[in-house]
């Protein structure tokens, strides 16, 4: 009786340290996430000194020109197969719609492998590192039949479902929204001549949606053959995302800082086949199918936290709404929970991990015969912080069978994370612009994860590069990996869910105020980085997911 006392007492004791400890824990995590002040992620501290706009009449003609660049169609089909003809009508019609662009004497204008357009704006010091905004030309094919309206007929038209008045036409968003964006913003800069103290360059490749060779990489080995370093690159990216996430009643513009690597593997298996009557155990049908469930069964380990995921959070954090905050700001406590959370859904678990999918599967060439062989494609998009070696040992150990062969067809490595916060020129000039024409947006950093992929032939042995083929791409930014590790991509529009289908998808399209907010973001844009802006420093100690 007296050790049943003593065994309560005890068990009495541990549970009221582990109920007290988690009560600490709590109180901890509440007081932080309620004394989390904005100011240690946002640069809204950051003054720029411009406060110059674009004026409402240069404004009023900007949608008309976005139309007739959308009538256009530069449409690329397949590597190497891009309508020139149409490539060379949009270069004219850049050419007679923005003249003082083409036409100024501090702006060199160049035309890269035929078809590609190079911006050289020759600043009036050639002290200051020059830095480079991107857009491509070329979009991709459109199933005409299944468009509200012609989407090469340079519309502008209200959607019969909401009403509000768009701009029609595949392009709209990616990516002629920045590319117009980019060359109205010049326009306005050439005709008041105006001349930047700090020269930078605007890169317009032809090819980006095939794989971007011809285009972005013949401008990159122009610009690397004259020993251009650039201070940053701002590319096409995440566009300002509304009500996407939980918890969060502002919008969140996602600044992608990184993108996906990409891996291809042929699983092979091969052995007795013969008349299906007579059908033989274990079929290499069955052991493919075996390792196919192992690896749809028992996916890529979990990274969250390793790459700017939990960063995201921490950024995102101070806006969010209770009791979201207090898991967004206390990701030290739970970081497990947010994983298990974001890995359950299919869009929120390629964020967190390595993803595995099964694309292609080949057997058997007549009912009553059992093949000799069988095979299937494995497709793997690679998170920021893996690593092309580990996603091929890890699925070779979950399959555990020595007779499926794994080959490695093709694969791209992640790129490196590029670096952000309020003490990095250009993640700095980038969210000041962001903040200035979208004020109740948080900023965050992000995975980009584009919807194509780049192929690059891969040693199957040591997995190491040996010679690269493109086939369809990831954005071009990865030219120019040698001339800058500061490599941002974002897309000045605001969408919801709703308007994400439409890119490479029906009725791509976007309202009329959005063409004169790109033009007057990217014009915000040069003009600060024209001038010398102080950093300001982010607190520390105070982020999500520290203690």
């Amino acid at each position: 009786m007296t050790a049943c006392r003593r065994v309560c007492v005890v068990v009495g004791m541990a549970v009221g340290i582990i109920l007290g400890l988690a009560t600490l824990l709590i109180m901890v995590a509440v007081i932080r996430a309620a004394t989390l002040e904005d100011i240690d992620y946002q640069e809204l501290g950051v003054d720029t000194g411009v406060t110059e706009e674009l004026p409402t009449w240069y404004l009023d003609t900007l949608p008309q020109l976005m139309a007739r660049a959308l009538s256009i169609p530069t449409v690329s089909t397949d590597v190497g197969q891009y309508d020139t003809e149409q490539l060379l009508r949009f270069h004219q019609f850049l050419r007679e719609s923005f003249p003082e662009v083409f036409n100024t004497t501090f702006i060199r204008v160049e035309v890269i492998n035929t078809y590609s357009l190079l911006f050289t704006i020759m600043g009036k010091s050639q002290e200051l590192q020059p830095y480079m905004l991107m857009g491509h030309m070329d979009v991709v094919p459109v199933e005409a039949d299944k468009w509200m309206q012609d989407p090469w007929g340079g519309h502008i038209l209200p959607d019969p479902l909401t009403g509000h008045s768009y701009i029609w036409g595949r392009g709209a968003i990616d990516n002629k929204l920045g590319v117009m964006g980019i060359i109205m913003a010049l326009q306005y800069l050439a005709k008041t001549d105006f001349q930047p103290t700090r020269s930078f360059y605007v890169a317009f490749g032809h090819d980006e949606e095939v794989h971007g060779a011809d285009g972005a990489g013949h401008i990159a080995k122009v610009l690397e053959a004259r020993g251009v370093k650039l201070d940053f690159l701002l590319d096409e990216g995440l566009p300002v995302l509304d009500k996407v996430l939980t918890g969060m009643d502002v919008p969140i513009a996602m600044i992608g800082v990184t993108e996906k690597g990409y891996l291809t593997l042929n699983m092979e298996v091969e052995g007795e086949g013969g008349h299906s009557s007579i059908p033989p155990r274990n079929s290499v049908i069955a052991r493919l199918a075996a390792a196919v469930s192992k690896l749809e069964t028992y996916q890529q380990p979990a990274m969250f936290g390793q790459g700017p995921e939990a960063d995201f959070f921490a950024y995102i954090a101070p806006k969010a709404s209770w009791p979201h905050k207090l898991v967004y700001a206390n990701l030290w406590l739970f970081k497990p929970l947010v994983q298990a959370v974001m890995a359950g859904r299919r869009d929120t678990n390629a964020l967190v991990r390595t993803t595995t999918a099964v694309t292609i599967v080949r057997a058997g060439t007549k009912e009553n015969v059992v093949p000799t062989s069988a095979s299937a494609v494995v497709n793997h998009r690679i998170h920021s912080s893996h690593n092309l070696e580990d996603v091929l040992d890890y699925d070779r150990y979950i399959i555990d069978d020595p007779t499926v062969k794994l080959n490695v067809k093709d694969g791209m490595r992640p790129l490196p994370v590029s670096p952000y916060g309020a003490e990095v020129d250009g993640w700095r000039l980038i969210t000041a612009a962001i903040h200035h024409h979208f004020p109740s947006t948080v900023t965050a950093p992000a995975h980009f994860c584009p919807s194509c992929i780049m192929e690059t032939r891969i040693d199957q042995h040591n997995l190491n590069e040996v010679s690269t083929r493109i086939m369809v791409g990831n954005t071009d930014t990865r030219y120019y990996l040698n001339m800058t590790s500061c490599i941002y991509r974002f897309e000045p529009l605001m969408l919801t869910l709703s308007d994400l289908v439409t890119i490479h998808g029906h009725n791509e399209r976007i309202k009329v105020s959005t063409m004169g907010k790109a033009a007057s973001f990217y014009y915000h844009l040069i003009l600060a980085a024209n001038n010398e802006v102080t950093p300001l420093l982010s607190l520390p100690g105070h982020r999500a997911g520290e203690f």
